[in-house]
Formats: C-alpha cells, sequence, structure tokens
C-alpha cells in the first residue's frame, strides 16, 4: 500500500516522510498526457455562439492595478495565518500572500472561496460568458478538463505575456505545450494534487471498522458515513481503479463507465452522498467517517485525526489553473497577480501551507530553506512508491464526456 506516514495530516502537525526526489516526474505525471481534452457538448455548442478562443482579442485596459481584484478559488488553497490558519477558512487579512499583494501594488483583493466544483461554479458564471457579459470575477481557478473547455469556447481573455515575466521565466517546463492552449496565452497552473481516500481515524476505531487501506475498503463503511466527490471524473475515475479498470481515457469504454455506476448504486440507495469541498466541515462535524478527497485539503484544514491514503488501486492526478473570464474588468490586475504567485519565494510560501505540488520552478529549494520538514512532505514531494501509482481520468472525449455525465447524474441527482 502507498500510504502516508499515519501522523495526523493537520496544519498544526508536520508531515515528515518523502525525500525531495521525484517532484519532477509527479508534476510531468500531473499534467497528464499532451493530448487535448475534447470539449463537453455544452461548450461546443457555446463556442460555436462565441469567438474561438485563438481568435479572442485580449481586453484593452490600462496598465496600472485597479480592483478590487475579484478572485474565486477553491476552500483551502492559499496559505493562511493565525487563527484562519488553523482552521483552514479565509478570512479577509488572514492571507500572507495576498496581503503582500495589497501592500505591494495598492489594491485591494476580494478573495473568496466559491469553487467546490468545476461544474457548479461554471454554471454560475456561464450565462454570462455566453450573453456576451462580465461574470463578475477577475481570476478564477480551474481543474484542467474544464480549463480548457473554457478556452475552446473563447470565455478566457487572452494573457498580456509581458505583464507576466516571472510566470514565462520560472513556469516548470512539464506544464508547457499542450494542445488546449500550448502557448501558455490564456492559463497558467495555480497547483497540482491528487484525488485518493481520506478518512477520520479515530471515528472509524470508535465504530470498530479498519482503516481503509483499498478504494474497496469504503464499500464496507456505512454508506450514509462516506462521502463521494461531486466531480464526475474523480469519483468515476477512482471507481474504475477499485474495479481493477486502468482509467486511461484511451482504453476507457462506456460499458467500463456502467460498471461503476452500477457497482456504487447500491451505496447511493444506501445513503452515500456526493459533495465537493464540504467534506472539510462534514469531517469536522463527523457526518462523514470516510471519503473520496483531495490530497492536501485534510492536511491545511483537517482535524487531528483526519488522514489522507494513497489507495493499493491507485491515486488519480490533475492540475488547477489560473484563467481571466472573458470581460474581466481588472484583467491587468489579474495578470499581476499570476505574475506575483510565479515568484519561487511566494508560490513557496503557499505551497508550504496548502500542500499541493507548485508548478513554479524555484519552488522547491525556497520551499527548504522556509520549511525543511515540509520538503519532506510526501503531498508536497511524492515519493517513488505513490509516482507509480498515479493515474490520470481527465482527457475525456466528447462521447465519453456525454456518457459520464449522463451516468453521474442519474447516480447522483445532481
Amino acid at each position: 500500500m502507498s500510504n502516508l506516514p499515519a501522523t495526523p495530516v493537520s496544519r498544526r502537525t508536520i508531515l515528515k516522510g518523502a525525500a525531495l526526489g521525484g517532484v519532477a516526474t509527479f508534476i510531468a505525471a500531473c499534467t497528464g498526457t499532451k493530448s487535448s481534452p475534447a470539449p463537453s457538448a455544452a461548450a461546443s455548442a457555446a463556442s460555436s455562439a462565441s469567438p474561438a478562443a485563438s481568435d479572442a482579442p485580449a481586453s484593452e485596459g490600462p496598465k496600472e492595478a485597479t480592483g478590487p481584484l475579484m478572485f474565486a478559488n477553491w476552500p483551502a488553497y492559499i496559505d493562511l495565518a493565525g487563527a484562519a490558519g488553523e482552521e483552514g477558512a479565509y478570512q479577509p487579512g488572514s492571507s500572507p500572500t495576498l496581503e503582500q499583494f495589497q501592500q505591494e501594488y495598492g489594491v485591494q483583493v476580494d478573495y473568496q472561496e466559491k469553487i467546490g466544483d468545476n461544474s457548479a461554479f461554471m454554471a454560475t458564471i456561464e450565462p454570462a460568458l455566453v450573453g456576451g457579459l462580465a461574470t463578475g470575477w477577475d481570476l478564477i481557478v480551474l481543474t484542467d478538463w474544464m480549463a480548457s473547455q473554457v478556452i475552446d469556447s473563447g470565455w478566457a481573455e487572452k494573457i498580456d505575456q509581458s505583464s507576466v515575466p516571472n510566470c514565462v521565466a520560472n513556469l516548470v517546463e512539464t506544464y508547457k505545450g499542450f494542445p488546449w492552449d500550448p502557448n501558455m496565452d490564456y492559463h497558467y497552473p495555480w497547483q497540482s494534487g491528487m484525488t485518493g481516500i481520506g478518512y477520520n481515524a479515530k471515528t472509524l476505531t470508535d465504530n470498530g471498522i479498519a482503516e481503509p487501506t483499498k478504494v474497496a475498503d469504503l464499500w464496507a463503511i456505512p454508506p450514509d458515513k462516506v462521502t463521494f466527490l461531486s466531480e464526475a471524473r474523480d469519483t468515476f475515475g477512482l471507481g474504475l481503479l477499485k474495479l481493477g479498470i486502468d482509467p486511461n481515457p484511451e482504453n476507457v469504454t462506456n460499458e467500463d463507465m456502467d460498471k461503476v455506476a452500477a457497482d456504487m448504486q447500491p451505496l447511493v440507495d444506501g445513503g452515500l452522498r456526493f459533495t465537493g469541498n464540504e467534506y472539510l466541515q462534514d469531517f469536522a462535524q463527523k457526518k462523514v467517517w470516510a471519503a473520496f478527497v483531495w490530497s492536501g485539503d485534510l492536511a491545511s484544514s483537517g482535524g487531528e485525526d483526519d488522514r489522507f491514503v494513497v489507495a493499493d488501486e491507485g491515486v488519480l492526478i490533475w492540475t488547477d489553473n489560473m484563467l481571466i473570464p472573458k470581460g474581466a474588468a481588472n484583467k491587468y490586475t489579474a495578470e499581476l497577480m499570476m505574475d506575483y504567485v510565479y515568484d519561487p519565494k511566494v508560490a513557496a510560501q503557499i505551497a508550504a501551507y496548502v500542500y499541493y505540488v507548485s508548478p513554479v520552478n524555484g519552488a522547491a529549494e525556497e520551499i527548504v530553506a522556509l520549511d525543511p520538514e515540509a520538503a519532506e512532505n510526501p503531498l508536497i514531494f511524492p515519493t517513488p512508491e505513490i509516482l507509480a501509482k498515479q493515474k490520470s481520468f481527465q482527457a475525456l472525449s466528447e462521447e465519453q464526456e456525454e456518457h459520464l455525465n449522463e451516468l453521474f447524474a442519474t447516480l447522483s441527482g445532481l
């Protein structure tokens, strides 16, 4: 089993375990194969009514910081200090990175933890994008498959590369050259991570349940005490691994996905729920004993008995990306923020808190200087054993995407 150390994974306890070596391989794996994910049917339809991303002109805005910068991100995904750092929930003034940016550029940042699920968040801004209206956001963070659809639909502003010299200079090489945005015209990666099993060790022990080492072990826990992710790719990807099916989209068939849905249906009938980042609150309130989770979340925001496991069957990998939605009011300020977080010292400051893999060259060395013990954290620097377990279920064909969405909607009711 590729398990992380059996110590609490909270911000109040430092994880130890992995050597510095292996991070480059992990980053390469996180970016997946260099094949362009096909847009969903919805994105394809929208793109016919929108300019192609390659033809979309960049907004002409002032070359000065304007604000407030409206920044939508996922929970537990930026460095926090003080009480907010202990609780893992952002409060205005609690992020050193954001405070330093505001001081340097003299502009307010309205940072909100508004993204708990790619599709759910996109549903809140897609009507504006389709109608050619501003979304109200200047900077958003989306997983690679959704980022590609936004770009293909012409819904992202073109980045002025002269405004992001740190990004140009410091982006790790293996993140470059993907067909959906080969020249980094519309996105820069935020962090990479893994999807695996999370559980509360004390709750399971109190209820006489062994700590899980396999995805399949979650089927032995009362289903009303388990949550899977509302990100269909994550849930079905782990479901494929549980059935012994390699989730590489080039080999996955519709019949394979049918098997996953059938395998999960009894759990749904028994009370299994599908959530986004809300599982963090569910863990805290002991409503959930085990779940499909994202790797850094329990480390940055979980309780002292919460654990993350790379299961025997494997783990999924992904990358989240910064984009400027079409019509952003503060495009240049968004570019300044992109550039700011690609300073290796700032990137290390973020990675050392969120426990995800930074796409910034030089961040690894800065983490060593900032926190030598964090440099041995297997969530940031996975071991060779963990690297060998990584799989990707991202670059689906349009047919696969449509079938997956149909199955997941029926299964989850979402």
